[in-house]
């Protein structure tokens, strides 16, 4: 058996070895038989020199043989010479030539590429007859009948014509001005196209005018058609467009929450429910699909925060209900990729609540890329009707109280004056000073500031954030109080803004009290009038507003401790400095005079009460009949 197997194996051996060399025999016949072919078709050494004679442009009559055009003859053997140009097939002589678009002018090459669209004698004609309707100057009865011309001439034509740059406007146009029996055409003729009209550089502008212009039924139409697609054209920087001018100003309740809810997953996008749906509701009627539409949520804004679509306020709303109901890693995952745009997101009231939420529960390091996102932008921040809360915010979590003071507060105070006089501006400068103070914010923004407190981040006490911030804040407002008094003493919301400087601000303000001084020591001419032309020239203890802030800041020194009072003047005592006897006994000639001195009497320093009661003459006092003078005299004779 051992001897039949190792004769087997050897009989494979050699069967092996002969294949193989078989095989290199058939490949040495396979290379010897190209070689013979190739010295059989090799060019002779004579008809190379040939060739190489014709390509230098040296061959001689004997060596060549003329045939047709194009074909040379070398003994015996014939070639086609390359590189013969063809005629134009439409040239008749030899100077006729096929036009070159190369030395055409811009203008003539773009009239021929016109003219080889199929609509180009229809758009022409359009574009002609829209150049007078559109013209402002147009009258009505002829403006009228172009459009009905107008409409008649694209009729049938509109959903070619709506995606050009220029005959877009011309469907814009009859949209606009056209009669509701027109639009209808109109509209029937694109209705079925409003998505990919959408998603157009040009075709939006046509669906933008029919939400305007349209028919409440065609309206409905243009939104029902957004139902399955909103994520889908929320990323689309045209569509989006779109999208947000039927969510904000054409869409009813329903409508957009039925908008929204396709943010949630795409279980709402295929079934609708009829009513409000909102977030909150969902989740409490369906707690187990939190988790799924979380990360749904997600996953899906985490790519839009890149987009230019971020600055939109369906995505803020949606940013807002994730920011809500989503857990603490879950949120820090979006605030990261959040952190660079916050700035683009402060325009809207939804948007700047998301930007609020980014800063209480962003890390550290969150915070201070925010921050220097705002640079250059506080300005504008601060004057934003839902913007300069985020700036509340901010004063309230951040501990790094001397990166605010570099990259905020120094920015605002170089520019204090123009903030100052911005309503919203106001707030920021009073907000640094007086923190959610109830004589200046309403409780439903001091209840949504709440919301940051005892976030996990912060860990400096309140206290000592509000008086460090109150202390970069105060130097600069007190010297623009300075500079401006003039314009600020007479303002009634300016003034107010001056007192709570003067009342919450830290440091010297001698100054400060000096120039208000200095106004009230002016000889007094009572107006007796409260006429806006006469307050120009009204005194600052007949002025509305300037009476109040001189009884407010003498009313202000009882609140306080005396040994505030250690180092630094009380405004009583350089009021009764600068303003001589003689003037203090003409205040009362007015009722608002005589309020002055009866603050600076009752809640003055020791020295102002018997500067007043030295001054007043009780007998004049006595003639006059106003409740102001009836008040001081009952007091001065106690």
């Amino acid at each position: 058996m051992q001897g039949a197997a190792a004769k087997g194996s050897s009989q494979g051996i050699l069967r092996k070895s002969t294949g193989k060399r078989e095989g290199r025999k058939s490949l040495t016949g396979r290379k010897s038989a190209k070689l013979k072919a190739r010295k059989s078709t090799k060019t002779p050494s004579k008809q190379i020199d040939k060739i190489m004679k014709e390509k230098r442009g040296t061959l001689t009559p004997d060596d060549t043989e003329p045939t047709d055009k194009g074909q040379v003859i070398t003994k015996g053997k014939s070639f086609q010479k390359r590189g013969i140009k063809r005629k134009f097939e439409g040239a008749k002589d030899k100077g006729d030539k096929r036009p070159a678009l190369e030395s055409m002018s811009y203008k003539e090459r773009k009239g021929i590429r016109r003219k080889t669209k199929n609509n180009y004698e229809i758009a022409s004609n359009a574009k002609k007859i829209w150049e007078q309707v559109r013209d402002s100057k147009c009258p009505a009865e002829k403006r009228i009948a172009l459009v009905s011309e107008l409409c008649e001439l694209i009729k049938s034509q509109v959903p070619d014509l709506v995606f050009a740059h220029d005959t877009v406007r011309v469907i814009q146009c009859c949209i606009q001005y056209g009669t509701e029996e027109q639009r209808k055409a109109i509209f029937e003729e694109i209705r079925n196209k409003v998505v990919k009209m959408c998603k157009s550089k040009f075709g939006k502008h046509s669906v933008i005018k029919m939400l305007r212009y349209g028919t409440k039924e065609q309206k409905h139409h243009i939104i029902a058609s957004f139902y399955g697609k909103v994520c889908q054209l929320v990323r689309n920087k045209d569509a989006a467009e779109v999208v947000e001018e039927s969510y904000n100003n054409f869409a009813n309740a329903q409508q957009r929450s039925a908008l929204m809810e396709e943010f949630y997953g795409p279980r709402f996008a295929i079934f609708k429910e009829a009513g409000v749906q909102t977030l909150g509701a969902i989740l409490e009627k369906n707690p187990e699909m939190k988790p799924e539409i979380i990360e749904h949520m997600l996953k899906l804004l985490t790519p839009l925060i890149d987009k230019s679509v971020v600055k939109h306020s369906i995505v803020h709303k949606a940013l807002l209900d994730f920011m809500l109901y989503a857990n603490n890693a879950k949120r820090a995952e979006l605030i990261e990729g959040l952190r660079d745009v916050v700035v683009r997101i402060l325009h809207t009231q939804d948007g700047a609540k998301a930007a609020m939420y980014s800063l209480w529960f962003g890390t550290a390091k969150d915070r201070k890329i925010i921050i220097k996102s705002f640079k250059t932008f506080l300005s504008k921040i601060c004057m934003e009707e839902f913007g300069h809360r985020v700036l509340f915010a901010l004063f309230d979590c951040v501990d790094d109280t001397k990166l605010v003071e570099k990259a905020i507060i120094n920015e605002i105070m170089s520019n204090c004056k123009e903030i100052a006089e911005d309503p919203h501006g106001k707030k920021v400068i009073l907000y640094m000073l007086a923190p959610r103070d109830p004589g200046h914010f309403h409780p439903d923004i001091v209840k949504l500031l709440e919301r940051g407190d005892g976030n996990p981040v912060s860990k400096k006490d309140k206290e000592t954030r509000q008086r460090e911030i109150r202390d970069a804040a105060s130097k600069p407002l007190m010297e623009m109080v300075v500079e401006n008094l003039g314009e600020l003493l007479f303002d009634k919301s300016h003034s107010q803004l001056v007192l709570s400087i003067l009342q919450h601000a830290t440091g010297d303000k001698t100054e400060a009290y000096e120039a208000i001084a200095s106004f009230a020591a002016e000889e007094f001419c009572p107006v007796f009038t409260d006429s806006r032309e006469s307050a120009v020239e009204m005194h600052i203890v007949e002025h509305p507003s300037g009476h109040l802030l001189l009884k407010r800041l003498i009313q202000h020194e009882k609140s306080l401790d005396a040994q505030a009072f250690t180092d630094l003047h009380r405004f009583s005592d350089v009021l009764v400095e600068k303003v001589p006897a003689a003037n203090l006994q003409s205040w009362t000639k007015v009722n608002r005079g005589n309020l002055v001195l009866l603050s600076l009497y009752e809640n003055g320093s020791d020295a102002a009460k018997e500067q007043v009661k030295m001054a007043i003459d009780l007998k004049l006092l006595e003639k006059k009949d106003s409740k102001g003078a009836k008040a001081l005299l009952e007091k001065l004779k106690e």
